[in-house]
């Protein structure tokens, strides 16, 4: 003989059935909003033209970045000129700044930035004191992580 809770238990899971479906389309639906939204907020977290990265001089707050970014310094017209080297820790010895001049689409997202400073990396693979040059907007968001981010505010731990 079965017991009477026995048949409620079961006649309750069955009422939930019939709306599985739907709760999986509302859940569906749901997910493919927000990563809509999400997807055209993006576009917020990008470099932006007339966004600076500041390497201060000396600075002893700063890690030390184990990192050789590639760039590529371009002419006046656009031009690649020659090759070089961005080293964050070479570029915060004795400070400079980086100014972001424009941003290319195409072939891949890039960012034709303005050094100034005493030099980027070590020997020849230096940029120089002052050049045009492009770097990935991958490349570009390393550089602002390792001076601390972009702006010219002081981004050193407050004692």
């Amino acid at each position: 003989m079965r017991r009477p809770d026995q048949r409620e238990d079961h006649s309750r899971g069955s009422s939930l059935t019939p709306w599985l479906p739907v709760l999986a389309a509302m859940a569906i639906m749901v997910t493919g909003c927000l990563s809509t939204f999400l997807v055209l907020q993006l576009d917020e977290f990008r470099p932006k033209v007339g966004d600076i990265v500041v390497f201060k001089p000396g600075s002893e707050d700063t890690d030390t970045w184990q990192m050789a970014i590639p760039a590529t310094v371009v002419s006046a017209v656009g031009a690649s000129v020659t090759n070089c080297t961005l080293d964050p820790n070479m570029m915060a010895t004795d400070g400079g700044s980086l100014v972001v001049e424009g941003r290319r689409e195409e072939p891949a997202l890039s960012y034709r930035v303005h050094w100034a400073g005493s030099r980027t990396a070590k020997g020849s693979e230096t940029c120089g004191p002052a050049a045009d040059i492009t770097v990935s907007r991958t490349d570009l968001q390393r550089l602002a992580n390792a001076a601390g981010g972009f702006g010219v505010e002081d981004k050193g731990i407050v004692r």
